[in-house]
């Protein structure tokens, strides 16, 4: 929907319980594994056999269990430590975005802050591509600095994953455009996010086309590569 300045809303964040569920139940079973590992592991081996103790057995399970419990427990201080730097809401308004930590303290990117950008062939608002090792983000710049924008992968962290991350982008796009109109925001940044920059609402149905096009592809890459290792080769991976 477009807006103007007078009726321009709030929009936040709003929480995605099933994948959230999920993939808090993975960290805990894959928790759950490591700590068996690092119990049983030595365990067993010192038990093989139903052979008693020896002394350098019993010596080392006096240093390495105390030292396993003491690695937990600063594992989970760190933990609670890093949870009071999570983002619990992210909000965007006519002032632009906020980033609402567990400890009360909400980190802004305010529309009024943003610069045009310092650096040749790049537009005020732009993407960053990602990698193998990092996901793609926005950024802009800010006190001649360029700045991430993030909106579901903040610098510590959400405590759920959110389910509007694209409608977050769209409504502050548009924020950008009506607040700050002197700033430029790159086309790339609306073709990568499915935002439609006439009418900054999330193309949803162009998204499902474009993964459903890039899963077919795979399929016909790894369908090529079958058959000419079956042909070449004599062997087949998929079949």
């Amino acid at each position: 929907m477009i807006y103007n300045k007078e009726n321009f809303p709030k929009i936040s964040s709003e929480r995605n319980l099933t994948v959230t569920v999920i993939v808090y139940m993975l960290f805990g079973l894959l928790f759950i594994a490591i700590l068996a590992l690092f119990i049983a592991l030595p365990l067993s081996i010192q038990l093989e056999h139903n052979s008693r103790l020896s002394t350098g057995e019993i010596i080392f399970n006096l240093l390495y269990f105390p030292l396993l419990l003491w690695i937990i427990w600063r594992i989970f201080k760190n933990y609670q430590w890093q949870k009071i730097k999570k983002i619990i809401l992210i909000s965007v308004d006519r002032y632009g975005l906020h980033h609402h930590q567990f400890d009360g303290t909400v980190q802004s990117i305010l529309y009024k802050e943003l610069e045009r950008s310092t650096e040749a062939y790049i537009s005020d608002i732009d993407r960053k591509i990602g990698t193998k090792y990092s996901s793609g983000y926005i950024f802009g710049f800010r006190y001649g600095l360029q700045i991430p924008i993030h909106f579901s992968k903040p610098e510590n962290g959400m405590t759920y994953i959110p389910k509007n991350k694209y409608h977050l982008i769209g409504h502050f796009l548009q924020g950008v455009t009506l607040f700050c109109p002197n700033l430029r925001i790159s086309q790339s940044v609306y073709a990568d996010y499915f935002i439609n920059p006439d009418t900054f609402e999330f193309n949803k149905k162009a998204q499902l086309i474009t993964y459903l096009m890039v899963l077919i592809f795979m399929i016909i890459i790894l369908l090529a590569i079958d058959l000419f290792l079956k042909y070449s080769k004599g062997f087949s991976i998929l079949f």
